[in-house]
């Protein structure tokens, strides 16, 4: 086997993945290709969707990962299909992509053991609907990924993954982690070449962004930046570590009342900073196995019955809320500036979790933004 298509999905549109599946599949060098498609955690209707489609294609290898409720990490899903990947050479893909059908003919013309090579894509509009009718052979007036300082879409030897550790799966949620691996392979005095846009067009089919703030902690992207700044470039030993498909003894989200035997509940309080303190202490008290479990609405302050005051208390308070602002009124004309709301302790939660990946045998977490958070953590 001469290529394996790397392809991390999670819970993604079948439509997007026929298309990306079906070019791959469409190469004119089709027995040196292998595609390893890996599942990382989708939800039940998705996975499904997936695997059907994936056992059309007899390319393809579908694998599926049970990280179901667990921060989205690409650096983690490609090194574990590194793991399965039977290619000489590794193409990372990403799913929303089209290929023409002599992408791996002219790769395998400019890679070679000392070198990984960048590829390109153009990110096609909204009101693109075909893409099986592509014209590959065209130049088109539409936005270029960038190979400066992204390099999500790359190829490289096998062995030059397992050299240098795969990818660094601190990095989890959105971005970075690309950036980080290049750097690391010239580093390893590798060659860096392109097969640019004009020699060989991928197409990037259209879908409505699917990063926002909302969903991310604050200053998420910076804290990986930083984290990428400071750390070591050395070989990692996530390549060497096998991933365990079961999740044994962890309670299910859906039915949080079915608690573990040795669990703790933990409901967050004002004054802010002393909860967190507080959650901290109390999950670093457990021991090996022991379960915490935060299930916690967020709701503003209620007004009291049959007060006039409270009614206009309350309606001051909802139009605090809708412009975001943290201070409420209370019956008693006091201020709050530290009221415990969701995107404070959602933001603790996910920094407390990526920090202390070493003290966690394993985690689930669920939101629904600005309303609740479920979230349990299994202490190692």
């Amino acid at each position: 086997m001469y290529f394996s298509f790397i392809v991390p999905y999670r819970d993604r549109d079948a439509l997007r993945v026929q298309n990306c599946l079906q070019s791959i599949d469409n190469q004119s060098v089709r027995e040196d290709i292998e595609i390893v498609f890996v599942d990382y955690g989708s939800l039940a209707s998705s996975q499904s969707m997936a695997e059907n489609l994936c056992g059309q294609f007899a390319t393809v290898r579908y694998f599926y990962f049970n990280t179901q409720y667990q921060f989205w990490s690409r650096a983690h899903a490609i090194n574990l299909g590194v793991q399965k990947a039977k290619g000489e050479y590794i193409i990372i893909v990403d799913v929303d992509l089209v290929y023409p059908p002599n992408f791996a003919s002219e790769l395998k013309k400019k890679i070679d053991e000392q070198s990984f090579v960048q590829y390109q894509c153009y990110y096609m509009p909204e009101n693109q609907k075909d893409y099986t009718n592509i014209d590959f052979t065209k130049s088109y007036p539409y936005k270029i990924s960038s190979i400066d300082f992204a390099a999500g879409l790359i190829a490289l030897p096998s062995k030059k993954m397992y050299e240098i550790g795969g990818y660094d799966e601190y990095f989890k949620v959105w971005g970075v982690e690309d950036m980080d691996f290049k750097k690391r392979l010239l580093s390893a005095n590798m060659t860096n070449k392109v097969l640019s846009i004009n020699e060989c067009p991928t197409f990037h089919q259209w879908h409505a962004p699917a990063y926002n703030q909302d969903l991310m902690p604050a200053l998420w992207l910076s804290a990986m930046e930083k984290y990428a700044q400071r750390k070591a470039s050395s070989p990692l030993p996530y390549l060497a570590i096998s991933f365990s498909p079961e999740r044994a003894s962890l309670p299910i989200l859906e039915d949080i009342d079915n608690k573990h035997n040795s669990s703790k509940t933990f409901y967050f309080e004002y004054p802010t900073l002393q909860s967190f303190v507080k959650f901290s202490q109390a999950f670093f008290s457990l021991q090996p196995n022991d379960v915490i479990i935060i299930n916690q609405e967020f709701t503003p302050i209620v007004k009291k019955e049959n007060s006039r005051l409270g009614n206009i208390f309350s309606n001051v308070n909802r139009l605090l809320e809708k412009m975001h602002i943290s201070y409420r009124m209370t019956e008693i004309i006091t201020f709050e500036t530290e009221m415990i709301n969701f995107t404070n302790v959602r933001d603790f939660i996910f920094y407390f979790i990526a920090e202390n990946q070493e003290f966690i045998a394993d985690y689930a977490l669920d939101t629904v933004y600005q309303k609740k958070i479920v979230c349990i953590l299994i202490k190692k």
